[in-house]
């Protein structure tokens, strides 16, 4: 009897145990803009993770190709890094809005030059200013080094600084958004924008826009103009788990994680 008995409490507790073990096992998927990949959603996911006990999964893979797996079921939330176009929304996603990523003009140490206008930027991003000598520095070809296609930091130059004009045709495409500061590093000639929570090197530094310095401050007051938007993305209107991290995402504390790398802020 006593080894029937032993035989029945193992079975009863190994059945108990299931749930738990599923709810350990509960996951969220997340995809998209490599700037909350990077400086928001692993902090925010290891504080959801300790309240909750779901884990998030996070991958990167640019603003693009993240609303391409949540389209096809593939994540539970995107990351973008540009709001969703009128196409998409009729798909039925929806933009949680974050707050704002400062975009900065980063060049090398060596280079001369501490300042440019929008004019001259998009001068330069577009190829029509293609010498430094154009715009106060040494005599040398100028080397625009731009993030990948379907980013949400290529997306920002474009409306941002080319308006309506095409990217240069010599421009240099970097195969990782967050590798454009590492790739200017190594031209004494080069020139690119990408999110200031991304310049690392020791031998780049961000240039003045129109005079203005690119810091939160500035961007939260309207004086630094180079600022786009960061959001999460959900297939409709999130339920569940997924709409308790949204709300997180959202809050106080969760703008608090946002504020370390970005300026949190109203939808415009």
């Amino acid at each position: 009897m006593s080894k029937r008995c032993c035989v029945v409490s193992l079975v009863v507790l190994v059945f108990l145990s299931i749930p738990l073990a599923v709810a350990a096992e509960e996951l969220l998927r997340y995809a998209g803009a490599t700037t909350l990949q990077r400086s928001f959603m692993p902090e925010a996911a290891r504080i959801f993770q300790g309240e909750t006990g779901v884990r998030v999964q996070i991958e990167g893979g640019n603003t693009n190709p993240g609303i391409r797996s949540l389209l096809a079921g593939e994540v539970d939330m995107a990351g973008a890094g540009r709001h969703l176009t009128a196409e998409e929304k009729k798909q039925g996603l929806v933009e949680h809005f974050l707050g704002w990523d400062v975009l900065a003009v980063v060049v090398q140490r060596t280079n001369p030059v501490d300042a440019l206008t929008i004019a001259q930027l998009r001068g330069i991003f577009s190829g029509e200013i293609s010498n430094w000598k154009e715009v106060g520095g040494r005599d040398e070809p100028i080397i625009v080094v731009t993030s990948p296609k379907g980013s949400g930091m290529r997306a920002a130059v474009q409306e941002l600084i080319l308006g309506e004009k095409p990217f240069t045709a010599a421009e240099v495409v970097s195969g990782v958004v967050g590798q454009a500061d590492q790739q200017v590093s190594m031209f004494p000639a080069g020139i690119t924008a990408v999110s200031l929570s991304m310049v690392d090197n020791e031998r780049v530094r961000a240039v003045l826009v129109d005079g203005v310095a690119p810091t939160a401050a500035n961007v939260a007051d309207g004086r630094y103009v180079l600022a786009k938007p960061l959001a999460l993305v959900t297939r409709g209107a999130p339920k569940g788990q997924l709409e308790r991290f949204i709300k997180f995402a959202l809050s106080p504390r969760g703008q608090g994680v946002l504020s370390k790398s970005f300026v949190p802020g109203a939808k415009p």
